[in-house]
């Protein structure tokens, strides 16, 4: 009897890498050492997300995501705790205190709305994100994971469901292997995280983001083992 080569278990292999990379963080450590091994994590899906897109261009496959299309920009965006914390700390280096200012405005505009809406309507609600403008993410070096591997091949899929927020049954053309990668790595790196007593929890991006930029210590206490927000109840 032939035998058939055994396919790899790709789940698990992103699994894996995502809690190597949480491995490799000291016990102890502080901002600028945690940085590194999360922005590690990042560096290896944007890789993994480049030979995707570059494969796809030799099977002639469309890849619809470029710099200044933001139709995904404007629905609920939902993100971890370490990554959150990366972010208000970026913008704390690169903006002046006006910008900032003008983004936790932003962000506490948009916790307002959402706070108030059940989970089926926080999904289907339409507002900028807070870190948009003009079309452009401003922190898109560090943006979430769940933005980088949002990958249309089709914008009209994605235009539609913008359009449409009430109809269930529109959905855009994402590509499934970049979306379960992702997902699958940051799963081993939270697992690896909480290993080390870092609880990194999920919750709506505007929530988190107008939390953190109001205590600047919100890093230093995260990794002296606080939680500093809830998980999100994705059940009604």
């Amino acid at each position: 009897m032939e035998n058939k080569k055994k396919e790899p278990d790709w789940d698990q292999i992103f699994i894996y890498d995502g809690l190597t990379i949480a491995d490799d963080i000291p016990e102890v450590c502080d901002q600028e050492s945690f940085t590194p091994h999360a922005e590690e994590l990042y560096i290896q899906l944007d890789s993994l997300s480049d030979s995707f897109i570059t494969n796809c261009k030799k099977e002639s496959l469309k890849v619809d995501c470029k710099k200044g299309c933001s139709w995904c920009c404007y629905q609920a965006v939902f993100a971890l705790t370490h990554e959150m914390l990366l972010i208000v700390n970026y913008i704390r280096k690169n903006f002046d205190q006006k910008r900032i200012s003008e983004i936790l405005a932003k962000a506490k505009k948009k916790s307002a709305l959402t706070k108030e809406l059940s989970k089926e309507e926080l999904l289907r609600f339409k507002h900028p994100c807070p870190l948009l403008k003009n079309g452009v993410c401003t922190v898109y070096p560090v943006r979430p994971l769940a933005c980088r591997i949002y990958l249309s091949s089709d914008v009209n899929t994605c235009k539609a469901r913008y359009n449409n927020p009430e109809d269930k049954s529109l959905k855009a053309a994402l590509f499934g292997f970049m979306m379960d990668a992702g997902k699958n790595m940051n799963y081993g790196f939270v697992n690896g995280l909480k290993q080390k007593n870092l609880l990194s929890n999920e919750a709506p991006l505007e929530w988190i983001l107008e939390q953190f930029l109001e205590d600047k210590n919100a890093f230093d206490k995260w990794l002296s083992g606080k939680e500093l927000h809830e998980n999100f109840d994705f059940e009604e």
